[in-house]
């Protein structure tokens, strides 16, 4: 089974990043982004959502123009600008009938011998089972899947395949509907809705921890190289 562990300490097993310039496709509020900086990486982080773009610019006042307001299937970007691009549960987002294009822009924009470095969910486990109450990703998470399987179509070499557990811990399930509400607003009505399941479900899931109450989930990696020219 796999190990708990976090998504920068899955990655630095697998990628060498120092002086890398990395895309992260869907870097919400820039976490990733930060953290591939202060490991030596040259980080630009997309994202289509406002409110997002604003929180990880505020969070990174000196490095604001680093985060650009773009879509996984149109990056905003040169072509071969990029060493690595990593999409951290961020492909499943992309519109329907759009992921395998979002695949084709990394592609594009990636340096031969570049790396696309994906993170997809899988749809069951503990976090998962809490959650789908009120946002149920199992057919957008296949879709994504479904992409990556094709990335061979467009260019790709699939290079390797692995697996890692993270798990969030909250301190009560009030915390866990503030999370869920803060990651997608549209949320909040499906909580207030189902509040009665989900705290069936939030106590049936989790597990009591000195901190609160934790929830696993296992995360799919998908390593696909550029090939070099010629």
């Amino acid at each position: 089974m796999s190990q708990i562990t976090t998504d920068a300490g899955a990655l630095a097993v697998h990628l060498d990043i120092a002086e890398k310039a990395v895309v992260d496709v869907g870097c919400g509020q820039g976490k990733m982004v930060r953290w591939l900086r202060s490991e030596g990486a040259s980080p630009v982080g997309v994202e289509c959502g406002a409110e997002a773009l604003a929180t990880a610019r505020a969070a990174d006042p000196e490095h604001a123009d680093d985060y650009l307001d773009g879509e996984g299937q149109n990056l905003p970007l040169e072509d071969e600008s990029a060493d690595i691009v990593t999409f951290f549960r961020s492909l499943h987002h992309v519109p329907e009938g759009e992921m395998t294009n979002a695949l084709a822009e990394a592609f594009r924009v990636l340096k031969p011998g570049g790396i696309a470095y994906v993170v997809e969910p899988v749809p069951a486990g503990p976090s998962f089972e809490v959650v789908r109450l009120i946002d149920d990703e199992t057919y957008v998470r296949g879709l994504a899947q479904d992409a990556l399987g094709g990335a061979g179509s467009i260019g790709f070499e699939r290079s390797r395949d692995t697996s890692y557990i993270t798990q969030s811990v909250f301190a009560d399930i009030q915390h866990w509907e503030e999370t869920m509400i803060g990651v997608d607003s549209g949320r909040r009505t499906a909580v207030e809705k189902m509040r009665e399941q989900i705290a069936e479900r939030f106590y049936e899931h989790g597990a009591k921890t000195d901190d609160g109450w934790a929830f696993t989930s296992e995360q799919l990696v998908s390593v696909l190289t550029k090939p070099l020219a010629g």
